[in-house]
């Protein structure tokens, strides 16, 4: 199994984390674990066998023979995708610190119950 289908695994794996998971840890641990998935599939999309090649554009009518350039967006999108994964990680746990400290649970169940004014 190459890289590219380990990180679409994991990153499906998380998913289903995210979707039946009762504790909201767990819940961020899966989220941070589908962004860091999909940051290794951007990292291993250009990635053929066993040996790994920068992902380029190569058009002899647009460069002469020598020239060889780099595609600059995969590594954008790569780097926009951690800054975002970083910007939610701070948000989430720091909304989860805040209910935490409300609520006194990581249950979503009993969090739920405790919001809209039910008896735990």
């Amino acid at each position: 199994m190459d890289i590219s289908m380990f990180s679409i695994i994991l990153f499906f794996i998380s998913f289903f984390g995210v979707l039946f998971s009762n504790n909201i840890i767990k819940t961020i641990i899966s989220v941070l674990i589908m962004q860091t998935a999909t940051v290794l599939f951007w990292l291993t999309l250009n990635v053929t066998g066993t040996t790994p090649e920068a992902p380029i554009i190569y058009d002899p009518a647009l460069l002469d023979d020598i020239q060889i350039i780099a595609d600059p967006v995969p590594q954008s999108a790569t780097i926009t995708a951690i800054i975002i994964g970083f910007a939610v990680s701070a948000i989430v746990i720091t909304m989860f610190n805040s209910m935490c400290r409300q609520y006194g649970t990581a249950d979503w169940e009993t969090m739920e119950r405790l919001a809209t004014g039910g008896v735990d």
